[in-house]
């Protein structure tokens, strides 16, 4: 029986941001500046908590994405908690950090195998994060 180790690393950012189109203008192409700093403050975060972990290539990774928002203060007193249907969508949240991690988590996207990318409920109480969980077998 051979027994495979299974690594898992968690970390969060203060943001929630989906990845913006690119702008194209008569100089080129180009990722907005808002994009950039929300991808290197993904990236950050992984070198971080990681310590140079990495997926090795063609090994099937896991990534599951947990976004929290506060409730805006122009809601009702009486209202604690609705669901989070405003923008960014969960496809564009997906898609920065995985963007964000190519390369430094995983060799390459296309590892990615499972992708569960949940928006919780706005609350009054919460703080903005996204809170991002990267698995795989060694």
């Amino acid at each position: 029986m051979v027994r495979t180790m299974m690594t898992s690393i968690t970390f969060s950012v203060p943001i929630v941001k989906g990845k913006a189109r690119p702008r194209v203008t008569m100089h080129g192409t180009f990722t907005p500046a808002a994009t950039k700093r929300a991808e290197d403050a993904i990236r950050h975060e992984w070198c971080r908590v990681a310590y140079g972990a990495q997926a090795m290539p063609h090994v099937p990774v896991t990534v599951e994405i947990v976004t929290e928002r506060r409730l805006p203060k122009s809601k009702a007193k009486g209202i604690e908690s609705e669901p989070d249907t405003v923008k960014p969508d969960a496809d564009n949240i997906a898609k920065l950090v995985l963007d964000a991690l190519n390369g430094i988590a995983w060799a390459d996207d296309s590892q990615v195998t499972h992708l569960d990318v949940r928006q919780q409920d706005r609350k009054r109480d919460a703080k903005e994060r996204t809170v991002v969980t990267v698995s795989w077998e060694e």
